[in-house]
């Protein structure tokens, strides 16, 4: 695995400026992007681990000036032990509704600001419904080179069964560099409940075939946790507006 950092901070040393869609995977930071009116953007990807993997979908489209509306999905696969009580299979585990909203998004600065906030529906067997939001910041080093992070708090209706708490702090830091249409970044993630906390860092690799399609790889491993996942993916931007 330090080959693999090594190799990501090595690409980070190199500047040459190519212009991508703006994506919310495929790492934990959520960008300060929001898409233009009109503009629809789907973004996909498998992700695997040691008990299953989950398939992601977050459809997004732009609106009003400043504003877009999100729906995000997870159909996650179960290995399970106990056919009887809790079988394998495939199951929906959140369903979530939301908006980002631009803070300040100035042409002249090199910072920008957003909100993002989604309503989590509880569906199936999983109950962790509530209010999740993040403040979302991004600092443009220069012409390719990006420094991202969210600051955020997650309000629970019901204890949340990955920390057994009703209240959740999440964060983000993400350092992120494109050069062709290839983008390298390399972030660590957390959250902290009043009885656990849990940070973890990723990596990963995404790469431009056109304009408006990105292909995605990463990896993430725990720092305080068992953790360990891969994930691949795709995004695609097109406009709904006619072009007459």
């Amino acid at each position: 695995m330090k080959n693999y950092i090594i190799l990501i901070v090595f690409s980070l040393s190199f500047a040459n400026n190519f212009a991508q869609i703006s994506t919310d995977r495929p790492d934990q930071t959520e960008g300060t992007h929001v898409l233009k009116n009109g503009d629809f953007q789907i973004e996909s990807g498998w992700t695997f681990n040691s008990d299953g993997g989950s398939l992601n979908n977050l459809l997004r489209i732009g609106t009003f000036k400043g504003i877009e509306l999100r729906l995000n999905t997870n159909l996650t696969s179960v290995k399970s032990f106990d056919e009887i009580d809790n079988p394998s299979g495939t199951k929906l585990s959140s369903l979530e509704i939301g908006a980002k909203f631009n803070l300040l998004n100035k042409t002249s600065s090199s910072t920008k600001v957003s909100l993002l906030t989604h309503l989590a529906l509880g569906v199936g067997d999983y109950n962790n419904e509530g209010i999740l939001s993040r403040l979302l910041f991004s600092h443009d080093l220069s012409e390719s080179f990006q420094l991202a992070y969210n600051l955020g708090y997650n309000k629970y209706f019901e204890n949340n069964s990955e920390v057994n708490s009703t209240g959740i702090f999440v964060y983000s830091l993400v350092l992120s560099k494109s050069f062709g249409p290839l983008g390298t970044f390399i972030e660590v993630f957390g959250n902290s409940g009043s009885n656990q906390a849990q940070s973890n860092w990723d990596l990963g690799l995404t790469y431009l075939i056109k304009d408006n399609l990105q292909v995605d790889f990463s990896y993430g491993k725990g720092i305080s946790n068992e953790l360990s996942y891969l994930s691949i993916g795709a995004a695609w931007n097109f406009s709904l507006k006619s072009n007459k």
